[in-house]
C-alpha cells in the first residue's frame, strides 16, 4: 500500500509540474515580454552577433496604407525584429543617438521589456554601423507573429508594425 502511495504522489507531482509549465506560456497581456517567453510556437530570445537574419535580409512586402510589412522567414532561424539606430554622417554619434532615442516595441500586443534583451552592436551592409536591440524571434512550427514598434530617434518619430510569416524550410 505505500508503494502505491508513493506511486501515487509522484505522478500527481509530475501533473503539477506540467501544469505550472504550461502556464508559464499564458502570461499575461501586461506581463513584458523577457527573453526565453514563448509566446505559441514562438521563443523570444536573444543571439550573439552574426547568429540572426535582421529584417533587411528578409523577403518583406508593404502591405496597405502605413509602415505596415509582411515579413517571411524559415522555422528555426533566428530572426531579430527590431529597428535599429545608424549614423548616417558616420560622424561618431551613434552612442548620443542611441542614448537619446525613445523606442517602445510590441509582440502580439505585449510589452516587450528591451533593457532585459539589451543592444547589439552590428554592421548594416549600406549604412555602417549600427545599433539595435537584441530581440529575436524563433519560430518551432510554421505560423505568424505580429509586432509593433513607435518612437523617435533624432527628432524624427516612427511606427511600423510587421508581420513575420514563418514557413516550413
Amino acid at each position: 500500500m505505500k508503494h502505491k502511495a508513493g506511486l501515487i504522489f509522484l505522478v500527481l507531482f509530475a501533473l503539477l509540474l506540467a501544469a505550472c509549465s504550461a502556464a508559464s506560456d499564458l502570461l499575461s497581456k501586461d506581463d513584458p515580454i523577457q527573453p526565453g517567453d514563448k509566446i505559441g510556437d514562438f521563443v523570444i530570445t536573444t543571439a550573439e552577433p552574426g547568429e540572426a537574419t535582421f529584417v533587411w535580409d528578409l523577403d518583406c512586402v508593404k502591405q496597405g496604407s502605413g509602415e505596415n510589412y509582411a515579413c517571411k522567414s524559415e522555422v528555426g532561424a533566428p530572426v531579430n525584429v527590431s529597428m535599429g539606430v545608424y549614423d548616417e554622417t558616420l560622424s561618431g554619434k551613434l552612442d548620443s543617438l542611441w542614448s537619446d532615442q525613445i523606442y517602445e516595441m510590441w509582440i502580439d500586443d505585449r510589452p516587450v521589456d528591451l533593457e532585459a534583451f539589451g543592444p547589439i552592436d552590428l554592421m548594416h551592409p549600406r549604412a555602417g554601423p549600427m545599433r539595435a536591440w537584441n530581440v529575436v524571434l524563433v519560430a518551432s512550427e510554421p505560423g505568424e507573429i505580429t509586432t509593433r514598434d513607435k518612437g523617435v530617434v533624432d527628432s524624427d518619430p516612427f511606427e511600423e508594425t510587421s508581420t513575420f510569416i514563418f514557413s516550413a524550410p
